[in-house]
C-alpha cells in the first residue's frame, strides 16, 4: 500500500508542475526567444524532477518490501504450527502475548533478510484482537536526497496486510483434540514441592511459614510441562510424586494437592487458575480426583456433582487421616471445586470458601467432588457449550476443612467436542458382578418368644443391623446401626414358618394386645427404613412377602413391581371392602378388610423426603428431619413422609416412588424390583404397611440390596424405577455468562446441540 508521503511533498509536486507548465507556456509565446536562454530556465526544473523521481522510486521500493513482509507475516501468523507452539499461553488485553511476539520476531527477521536497512517505526506491527481481527502495519521513513532542496528531509511509507476478520486460524489450533492438558509433571523436587503465588518454589520442609494470599496476582505461580501457566491464590500448589500421598497417580508420576501445607500443618486451601481462548462451540473438561482422608461411612462410593446443592448432604465427620495427621473427625477434608468464568478485566472472579475464611479464584461452579476412596482415582467429565467466544478462566479450588490434608487432582484435559479415549467408568469395582451390598434376614438379634406363634413383645428393630458380605457391621462399614421404625420404635417378630431362618416381621403392630398390657404406642401400621450411600447405576431390591390374613374369596396373588396408577387404584377400591379370612400364623378367623395385607416399598433421595431419626429406645415416637432442615416431632407432622402414597390417585413422578407393591399373597413370594440411581447420594429404602389398622398385615423377610452395574452397563434391566433427585436434573442445562453446561450426563459425553 502506497502511503502519501506528506502535504509538503504534495506541494512540492504541485510547484514542480506549475514551474514546468509556466516555462513551456512562455517558450510557446516567445517565438523570438533565445533557445539557450529558455533551456537555461527550464533545465533546473527538469533536473529537480529527475531527482524527485529518484527519491520517490526509492521510497516505492521500500514500500514494496514492507507490503511483502506484511503479507508474509499474515501467512506466518496463520500457520497451525506457529499457533500450536506460540499460543499455549494467553495473556494481555490484545490476545496471546507469545503469539504476537512470535509474529513480530518473524517480521524483524524478514525485514533483515530483504535487506531493508531502514528502521521500522510501528511500535506493535502485528495486532490481534481477542476473538477478532489480526493485522500487520509496517512503517518507515525514507531519507530524501534531491527533495531536500525543497526542504523535504524524508518520505514516510507504509505496508499493511489484513490477516483475518475472525480468528479462524486460532480455530485450527482448537480443532485439535486437546486444547489444554495438565499432569503436574513439572516438579522441582523428586518427591514433593510447593509452588507459591509469587512464583517461587521450594522443596517440602514443614516449618517454613507461608502466608495466605486472598488477592489475585498476575505472576505465574506454576508452569506445567506442556507450558500451561497457573496462577495461585491461597497458600500454594503442592505437587506430589506417587507414593507421597497416594499410592498411585492418574497419569505420569505426579499429582497435585490444593489443600497444601502452610508450613505448620494448620491450613492450606488454595486455588489454581489458567486463562484460554474459547471460540463458540462444544467442549469437554476431564480431570481425575481422589480423596486423601478416609471416610469409612462413604466407602466405596464416590461423591461428586455438578452443583453445590447436589452434595449439601455429604457432611459426615467419621474421618481418619494419615497416621499422625490429627485430622480425624473433620468435615469435607477432600473437597475440590471446579469453576469456569468469562474473563472481564484480566483476572478471574473469586468466591468465599465454605467457612468464609478465604477468598479463592472462581465464581461459576461447574463441578465439585467431596470424596473418592483414597488410592481409588475417579475421572470426572463436564460437558460445556460456549455461546460467546472469548477468554475464559478455568479454576480449581480446595474447600471444606482447611488443615493441609485435601483431595488430589491430576490429568486435566480441556478438549473441543469430546476428548479422545473412553471416559473412565467410576462405578465401584467391588460392586460389580451382582454384588449383594446389604441383606437382613431378621435373624439377629434372636428373639425369645413367650407364646406359641405370636409376636414378640418389646422388640426394637433398631438393633437389626443386617449384613454386608460376611460381616455384621452395618452399611457398608459404618458403626453398627439398624432400621428406623415409624411411627414408634417397636415391631412384631414372628417365628413360624419363615421362608428362611426362623424369624420374620409383620408391618402392622399389635404388641399392646399380646399380653393384655398397655404400651406407650398405639396399634398402627409400621414402616421400616434405612439409608444407603449409592453411586449412579442400576440396583436390585429383593424381599419375601406373604399375607397374614388369607381370604377364601381371593385365589390369585397380587403384587407388582413399579405399579401403575391404575393398578394401585383398582387394588385400593377392592381393598376397601371386607371378606371372610383367617390368620395363618395365630389361627384367628373372622371378617377383615381386603387391604389389611397391603405392603408398599419405596426408595427416595434423602434430600427430598422427611428422614427418620433413629433411636434404640423402645416405644420411641419417631421424629423426622424435613427437607428444609426443620424437625418434625412425629410422623403426622413430617412435611414429606418417605412412605406417603395416594393409592386412589398415584403420581409415579412423586419424590418417593413406589418401587414394588403387594396387595395379597397366600404363600411366601420372593419379590424382585429394579431401580436406577442417577446422582451420588444418601437413599432411603422403606417398607410400609398400607392397609387397615387391625393388628394383622403383610409380613416380610430376607431384604436384599444388590448392585448390578453402572449407567454405562451393556445390559441394564428392561424395567426399572428411576429415583427422583434434586435439581439440577441429570442431562439438564445450567446457564452461565457466555456458556452453559450439561449437568450430570447419564451417558458418555456426546456433542452438545
Amino acid at each position: 500500500m502506497w502511503k502519501q508521503p506528506t502535504n509538503l511533498l504534495s506541494k512540492v509536486c504541485d510547484l514542480f508542475r506549475y514551474f514546468i507548465n509556466t516555462s513551456l507556456e512562455r517558450f510557446r509565446k516567445n517565438e523570438i526567444g533565445n533557445i539557450a536562454m529558455i533551456f537555461a530556465l527550464v533545465s533546473p526544473a527538469v533536473l529537480l524532477g529527475l531527482g524527485a523521481s529518484i527519491d520517490l522510486s526509492r521510497a516505492y521500493a521500500v514500500h514494496q518490501k514492507l507490503a511483502d513482509t506484511a503479507m508474509l507475516a499474515c501467512q506466518y501468523a496463520s500457520r497451525p504450527s506457529i499457533i500450536d507452539t506460540s499460543t499455549s499461553s494467553y495473556s494481555g488485553s490484545n490476545g496471546g502475548a507469545a503469539y504476537i511476539a512470535a509474529v513480530n520476531a518473524f517480521i524483524t527477521s524478514t525485514l533483515q533478510a530483504q535487506n531493508v536497512k531502514l528502521t521500522q517505526t510501528t511500535a506493535s506491527p502485528f495486532t490481534y484482537t481477542q476473538g477478532g481481527a489480526a493485522n500487520v502495519t509496517l512503517t518507515a521513513n525514507v531519507p530524501a536526497s534531491f527533495l531536500q532542496i525543497l526542504k523535504v528531509q524524508q518520505i514516510p511509507v507504509a505496508g499493511t496486510a489484513h490477516c483475518y476478520d475472525t480468528p479462524s486460524s486460532i480455530n485450527q489450533k482448537i480443532s485439535s483434540s486437546y486444547l489444554l492438558t495438565e499432569g503436574f509433571e513439572n516438579s522441582c523436587n523428586p518427591n514433593v514441592c510447593w509452588y507459591r503465588p509469587n512464583g517461587t518454589s521450594t522443596s517440602y520442609e514443614q516449618g517454613t511459614a507461608i502466608s495466605v494470599n486472598n488477592t489475585f496476582t498476575s505472576t505465574v505461580g506454576y508452569t506445567g510441562a506442556t507450558g500451561t501457566p497457573w496462577y495461585i491464590m491461597g497458600y500454594c500448589l503442592e505437587v506430589d510424586k506417587a507414593g507421597q500421598n497416594e499410592t498411585t497417580v492418574a497419569q505420569g508420576s505426579y499429582s497435585a494437592e490444593l489443600d497444601c501445607d502452610n508450613g505448620s500443618g494448620t491450613a492450606g486451601n488454595s486455588s489454581i487458575s489458567t486463562k484460554t481462548y474459547l471460540p463458540a462451540g462444544n467442549y469437554e473438561l476431564r480431570y481425575n480426583y481422589v480423596g486423601r482422608v478416609s471416610y469409612t461411612d462413604y466407602d466405596p462410593v464416590y461423591i461428586c456433582g455438578s452443583a453445590a446443592s447436589d452434595l449439601s448432604w455429604a457432611n459426615d465427620t467419621n474421618s481418619t487421616g494419615p497416621s499422625g495427621s490429627g485430622v480425624s473427625n473433620t468435615q469435607r477434608n477432600n473437597q475440590i471445586n471446579v469453576y469456569l468464568d468469562m474473563n472481564s478485566n484480566g483476572i478471574p472472579p473469586t468466591h468465599a470458601t465454605m467457612y468464609g475464611s478465604q477468598t479463592l479464584a472462581g465464581s461459576n461452579l461447574i463441578d465439585m467432588c467431596v470424596y473418592a476412596t483414597p488410592n481409588n482415582w475417579i475421572q470426572r467429565s463436564v460437558r460445556i457449550k460456549v455461546t460467546t467466544a472469548g477468554y475464559y478462566w478455568l479454576s480449581f479450588a480446595a474447600d471444606g476443612a482447611n488443615n493441609s490434608y485435601g483431595g488430589q487432582l491430576d490429568n486435566i484435559m480441556l478438549c473441543q467436542e469430546t476428548c479422545t479415549g473412553s471416559l473412565q467408568d467410576n462405578f465401584p469395582t467391588s460392586w460389580l458382578n451382582n454384588k449383594v451390598l446389604f441383606e437382613d434376614t431378621f435373624e439377629s438379634p434372636a428373639q425369645s418368644f413367650s407364646c406359641y406363634n405370636c409376636g414378640q413383645a418389646g422388640v426394637t428393630l433398631n438393633a437389626s443391623y443386617g449384613t454386608t458380605g460376611s460381616t455384621s457391621s452395618g452399611w457398608p462399614s459404618q458403626p453398627a446401626s439398624g432400621w428406623a421404625i415409624g411411627p414408634y420404635n417397636q415391631m412384631d417378630y414372628y417365628d413360624y414358618n419363615a421362608p428362611q431362618g426362623s424369624q420374620f416381621i409383620e408391618l402392622d403392630a399389635s404388641l399392646q394386645d399380646i399380653y393384655g398390657t398397655s404400651t406407650t404406642e398405639s396399634t398402627s401400621n409400621r414402616s421400616i427404613s434405612r439409608s444407603f450411600y449409592l453411586d449412579p447405576g442400576y440396583y436390585q431390591v429383593n424381599y419375601d412377602y406373604t399375607s397374614d390374613i388369607r381370604f377364601s374369596a381371593i385365589t390369585t396373588n397380587s403384587c407388582s413391581a413399579a405399579p401403575s396408577a391404575a393398578t394401585l387404584s383398582s387394588w385400593n377400591t377392592t381393598g376397601n371392602s371386607t371378606g371372610a379370612g383367617a390368620n395363618w400364623i395365630t389361627g384367628w378367623s373372622g371378617t377383615a378388610y381386603y387391604n389389611t395385607n397391603f405392603v408398599a416399598v419405596f426408595m427416595a433421595n434423602g434430600q427430598l423426603v422427611s428422614t427418620p431419626n433413629s433411636s434404640s429406645t423402645l416405644d420411641y415416637q419417631t421424629t423426622y428431619t424435613n427437607p428444609d432442615g426443620s424437625t418434625a416431632s412425629s410422623y403426622s407432622a413430617a412435611t414429606a413422609p418417605l412412605d406417603y402414597v395416594n393409592l386412589s390417585s398415584y403420581n409415579a413422578s412423586q419424590s418417593n416412588p413406589v418401587i414394588d407393591f403387594c396387595a395379597y399373597a397366600s404363600s411366601w413370594q420372593t419379590r424382585t424390583t429394579y431401580i436406577q440411581i442417577t446422582k451420588p447420594g444418601r437413599y432411603w429404602l422403606t417398607f410400609s404397611g398400607m392397609g387397615a389398622v387391625d393388628k394383622m398385615g403383610g409380613a416380610i423377610d430376607d431384604v436384599k440390596l444388590t448392585a448390578l452395574g453402572s449407567l454405562y452397563m451393556s445390559s441394564p434391566p428392561s424395567s426399572y424405577v428411576t429415583i427422583p433427585v434434586p435439581s439440577p436434573q441429570p442431562g439438564s442445562s445450567t446457564t452461565y455468562t457466555g456458556f452453559f453446561i450439561i449437568a450430570d450426563p447419564l451417558t458418555p459425553p456426546a456433542a452438545l446441540q
